[in-house]
């Protein structure tokens, strides 16, 4: 993909049925794949100091940036390692990325749409592969319950427009994050249909929502999810980024008080990371902010915010090592 490439208009001149039988064969790729019982882990809970292991009151935490050219997998893992995060500024040239909030309005207009209109549309922007129904764990109840839940948040699948979908795939073969995942994984990385998502932030924005991606993936897994802000945010600039406890972490935070069995309560937040309270770094519009599944975080909580957050959010998995629950797809 070249530089003038990722615009509305070579999205739309795309062959559709190509894009969606690509997306329906990477989806059976993984139909039957089980994964390791017993993986290598990057982050190994049995290998955690003893103040780590839940919610550790020491100093020090941080959010480790660096820029572009100073990136490779090695930098990744250590700064993974050590902080449980990486922001990378500058990972994607603007040119690349200018477009991907206009595709994203055009996602969720399609998704908006009534039940009926969705099932007799064919777009660039919707057109879900007609296995994406049955590889759900639980079937079309499953799938169903994701959608109205990702309506609410304001985000969709990718999986369910499969040209946007494999436009993004050329987007990040064009800045090689397929070498730098593999290398950081120590395998092949595949992506989730669940948690491959593009996100236009609902404002007001709700102020639980404390959570680690693990504590419904699982742990026995190696990830990295790759957060990719559209917009100027977090901080003071008006717009939702992220909070963070910027510190690693070595297991499932109690869910103790919290609204969900896989959340984390803002009284818990506060008590267990009282040395280490949660920042709200400012992301601008083409970083990258890398975190796995044991890092405690949520959309930033304000009151005062006047402007959507757009961003996509690609967890990756090691293709031995991944999540079934979370539905993997080849990459």
């Amino acid at each position: 993909m070249s530089v003038n490439e990722m615009t509305l208009q070579t999205l739309e001149a795309r062959d559709l049925a190509r894009d969606t039988q690509a997306m329906r064969e990477r989806i059976e790729q993984f139909r039957d794949r089980l994964p390791a019982s017993n993986p290598a882990l990057i982050i190994d809970p049995a290998r955690a100091p003893d103040s780590n292991a839940q919610g550790s009151t020491a100093q020090g935490g941080s959010i480790p940036h660096i820029e572009r050219d100073e990136l490779n997998a090695q930098v990744l893992r250590a700064a993974v390692l050590e902080h449980g995060a990486l922001l990378v500024r500058n990972f994607f040239p603007e040119a690349l990325i200018q477009a991907l909030p206009h595709m994203i309005d055009r996602v969720l207009e399609c998704v908006e749409l009534p039940r009926k209109q969705k099932r007799q549309l064919r777009s660039h922007y919707y057109n879900p592969p007609d296995n994406l129904v049955s590889i759900m764990p639980e079937g079309a109840m499953e799938l169903g319950a994701l959608r109205v839940f990702n309506a609410k948040v304001g985000a969709a699948m990718c999986a369910e427009a499969p040209s946007v979908a494999e436009a993004l795939l050329e987007l990040f073969d064009a800045v090689e994050l397929k070498r730098l995942i593999s290398e950081y994984l120590n395998e092949a990385p595949c992506l989730s249909v669940k948690k491959w998502v593009i996100r236009r932030s609902a404002l007001p924005v709700d102020e639980a929502g404390w959570h680690q991606d693990g504590a419904f993936m699982g742990t026995n897994i190696n990830s990295i999810n790759l957060w990719m802000p559209l917009t100027t945010c977090g901080g003071d600039t008006g717009a939702p980024g992220m909070d963070v406890v910027p510190q690693r972490l070595y297991d499932v935070a109690s869910a103790q008080g919290a609204s969900f069995d896989w959340s984390v309560s803002d009284d818990h937040v506060n008590t267990a990371f009282a040395m280490n309270q949660p920042v709200a770094p400012v992301f601008h519009a083409g970083d990258a902010f890398f975190f796995d599944h044991l890092y405690l975080h949520r959309t930033q909580f304000r009151k005062d915010f006047t402007r959507p957050r757009y961003a996509i959010e690609s967890w990756f998995f090691g293709a031995s090592a991944f999540s079934k629950s979370q539905v993997p797809l080849a990459w």
